[in-house]
């Protein structure tokens, strides 16, 4: 080096900066003058390769010693940057390198670097060795998208047909119709993964993840696993009992109705339920019995239900009387 240079001027600090101020100028000073960012500036080449020999200098804490004692002529005789030469540095050497440019850049590596220092080089893992002299490539992204199904759908699974868009890293937009495979079992907030089906990144392309909602059945309500049912019965169904059929999502099965039930009585159908989408077991089907009387009774149906409550009296509600 033919003239002396002033490291703490060349990083914009004082002689009194510390440690973390001095990686921190290096770290703006890099990304400001990387060639990467300055392709083909000869000085912004050159004032990158001073800030390097710079950092090399203070980021040592015993070359940093040495530089404050004594000045440039404390390595006299030694290669660094900016000088057309090449030298084989160890980790000791460029301590603390590694972090800052994986700050800036987001490379990684480990070991011995060897860099070049004339003939240019067109980025940092050709300077330093990082990554085998490559930028880690972007990973694709997983895309997100709604997808509603009916209810029978989740319960018993079945496919769907969607269009999605996806964007490109040249910013093309580009829509594609598919057919997702629905589990049995799925329930609101279920999430579905399509492999392949994400954002584009060259060759690669990420996943598509389906946040499942379902939408509501007229007659059935789900709870977790178990499927409930309200079912209207007579008054002489409950007073007596019967056999009837009812729905289920399995199609109809039979339910035996005991004498004397009361409306709100809930009744189990085993193994009637959904299927659990972890474990594939299914759970149960509840039947809420609910008494309706007539539709537009009659004179003749009045007397008659007059005639009964005369005949057999009884109190439902004596259990609240305590309460009046």
């Amino acid at each position: 080096m033919s003239a002396a240079k002033d490291y703490y001027k060349t990083l914009g600090l004082p002689r009194t900066a510390t440690k973390d101020q001095i990686k921190k100028a290096y770290r703006d000073l890099a990304r400001k003058y990387h060639p990467d960012m300055n392709p083909g500036d000869a000085k912004s080449e050159e004032k990158f390769k001073e800030i390097q020999e710079a950092h090399e200098i203070l980021s040592n804490d015993q070359k940093k010693k040495n530089y404050d004692m004594f000045g440039n002529s404390g390595f006299s005789g030694q290669g660094r940057p900016g000088g057309g030469q090449s030298h084989t540095y160890s980790t000791e050497d460029f301590s603390g390198f590694e972090d800052v440019f994986k700050d800036i850049f987001g490379f990684g590596g480990g070991g011995g670097y060897t860099r070049r220092t004339s003939g240019g080089a067109e980025n940092l893992g050709d300077i330093f060795g990082f990554g085998g002299g490559t930028r880690q490539q972007q990973k694709p992204k997983d895309i997100e998208h709604a997808l509603t199904i009916d209810f029978l759908t989740a319960i018993n699974g079945g496919t769907k047909d969607i269009t999605i868009s996806t964007k490109s890293t040249n910013g093309k937009v580009s829509k594609e119709k598919i057919t997702v495979k629905i589990p049995a079992g799925v329930n609101n907030g279920s999430k579905i993964r399509v492999q392949g089906k994400g954002e584009q990144i060259n060759s690669e392309r990420g996943n598509l993840i389906l946040n499942v909602k379902v939408s509501s059945h007229p007659i059935f309500k789900r709870e977790n696993d178990d499927i409930y049912l309200d079912l209207p019965i007579t008054i002489y169904e409950a007073v007596n009992g019967a056999n009837v059929d009812v729905p289920t999502i399995d199609g109809s099965a039979k339910l035996v109705i005991p004498a004397g039930v009361q409306s709100g009585t809930k009744l189990r159908l085993k193994d009637k339920g959904a299927k659990n989408i972890k474990t594939n077991i299914k759970g149960n089907q509840y039947v809420v019995l609910q008494i309706a009387m007539p539709d537009n009774p009659d004179e003749n149906i009045k007397n008659l239900i007059k005639e009964i409550g005369n005949n057999y009296p009884y109190n439902p509600r004596k259990k609240l009387s305590q309460y009046l």
